[in-house]
């Protein structure tokens, strides 16, 4: 079994995205700018984060827009699904959209009822059978288990995957 090197199983632009809270403040470069709020990562610079006008100096970097659900951060899965594996996340559908949090849930907009699904790592309660509740919570979930990485896995080939069942997505709302 070839090992897995901590980069792979857990990317350095990751690391810069869930480390700092600094997203949805005004832009210092660009405080006269129309759309002056910083709500976009480059993973190529991993620096500190970026409003539209921002973007020009990072026109052929990756660049991921990170979004507001009720309150909590959030990113598209098609925007990082190219980057990092996210399938033991659980997902939302917010507006047409689906989105993972970036940060633990603390209070589920379901009802709790009848949940048995919790996270392996906050142990908040999933709609669905998914290890974790957020992209933080499954980090602090590689810590205790050697296998789970962010490393991209091949797709499967279509006989497989067409009888796979696939996951449901709970539903919110863009706040």
């Amino acid at each position: 079994m070839n090992k897995i090197s901590k980069e792979d199983r857990f990317p350095l632009w990751l690391r810069s995205l869930l480390k700092i809270n600094f997203f949805f403040h005004p832009c210092e470069i660009h405080s006269g700018s129309f759309k002056k709020e910083c709500n976009m990562y480059c993973l190529d610079c991993t620096g500190p984060a970026l409003c539209y006008s921002c973007l020009a100096d990072h026109k052929d970097h990756h660049v991921v827009q990170i979004r507001k659900s009720s309150y909590y951060d959030v990113v598209r899965i098609c925007d990082v699904s190219k980057f990092i594996d996210v399938s033991d996340v659980q997902p939302y559908i917010v507006n047409g959209a689906t989105i993972v949090f970036l940060e633990e849930r603390l209070k589920p907009r379901f009802k709790e009822e009848g949940v048995k699904y919790t996270c392996k790592t906050c142990h908040g309660k999933l709609p669905e059978p998914f290890q974790f509740c957020s992209l933080r919570c499954k980090r602090k979930g590689l810590k205790k288990d050697p296998e789970l990485t962010f490393a991209l896995r091949p797709k499967l080939s279509r006989d497989v995957s067409k009888n796979a069942d696939k996951p449901k997505y709970f539903s919110a709302e863009f706040v």
